[in-house]
């Protein structure tokens, strides 16, 4: 059975890549003029910590995931064993994610300028890929799991995907608040709101497919039944409330909401608001999944 802890490894490394993947999609964009003679104090500041805020977020979600699994002295295998599954893959890219997020944390801390502006694309390209890697994977550690039929879908990871992505979005003006460079970027960052309210939209069509799917398969084996408890289980058994409220309710039609019927420029009090609900939604998806597929009877049933 898995706790608390896997859930906590979903969300904090989800959204870990997710941050990391925006910032350097960010980093990219930056105008080359900013960066040839003097790094800006505005981009130093946001980029500082929000690559700071990136490489706790994986850190915690590897002690999470290392505390689940409790086979620390196999821990070094996942590195030697020479043999490429979802566990390898998703253990170098961890590593590498938050060994890039580390470096580029110095980087725009010391910096004076960017020398070479090729070298300066391809490690945010290296760290732009990291972050999907990352938070795909999220997802493909419950998908590869075929004992847990629930999570045995091919709709998990690139939720899980989604997810990872929009609260890297929602959490971006709140680095550039926290790194005081919110007036200077506050115009730059206002299209990150229909870039969320896009990823979000497609969080839900993933969301119901995972859900909907199991219900809509009349099959008769124990795989397929397995599937359909889960998911019955997820949209009308004891945690519905919690699903439909907080998770699809509060977590994704709000803020899709507000971010759609938005009549003026996003100020920083929105952003906020759509973070929290964001954030919290996520959370919570991920330990209503979580939690349907570790049912013990519907456990079972997938076995």
């Amino acid at each position: 059975m898995f706790g608390i802890e896997v859930v906590c490894y979903l969300f904090l490394g989800g959204v870990g890549g997710g941050l990391c993947a925006v910032l350097a999609t960010l980093a990219l964009a930056v105008p080359a003029a900013s960066l040839a003679q003097s790094v800006q104090p505005a981009y130093r500041g946001f980029f500082a910590r929000g690559w700071s805020l990136a490489a706790l977020l994986l850190f915690a979600g590897a002690l999470c995931l290392l505390a689940d699994s409790g086979n620390y002295p196999a821990l070094p295998q996942l590195f030697l064993s020479g043999r490429l599954t979802y566990l390898t893959v998703g253990a170098y890219a961890l590593a590498i994610a938050l060994g890039c997020c580390l470096a580029a944390m110095v980087f725009w801390r010391c910096a004076r300028c960017v020398r070479s502006r090729a070298v300066y694309r391809a490690a945010h390209g290296l760290l732009l890929a990291a972050g999907v890697v990352v938070a795909l994977y999220t997802g493909l550690f419950l998908a590869d799991i075929p004992a847990v039929a629930f999570w045995h879908t091919p709709w998990l990871p690139p939720l899980f995907l989604c997810s990872s992505l929009s609260c890297g979005l929602a959490l971006t003006p709140l680095v550039a608040w926290a790194g005081g460079a919110w007036p200077a970027l506050a115009r730059a960052l206002r299209p990150l709101v229909a870039v969320d309210a896009a990823v979000i939209g497609l969080e839900m069509l993933c969301l119901a497919l995972v859900v909907v799917l199991p219900l809509l398969d009349a099959g008769v084996d124990s795989f397929a039944a397995a599937q359909r408890v889960a998911a019955l289980d997820v949209a009308a058994g004891a945690g519905a409330p919690l699903f439909w409220v907080a998770v699809v309710g509060a977590g994704l039609a709000l803020p899709l909401g507000l971010e759609v019927g938005r009549r003026h420029a996003p100020s920083l009090p929105f952003f906020a608001v759509v973070a929290v609900l964001v954030v919290a939604g996520a959370l919570l998806m991920r330990y209503c999944i979580v939690n349907a597929g570790t049912h013990p009877v519907v456990y079972l049933m997938g076995v």
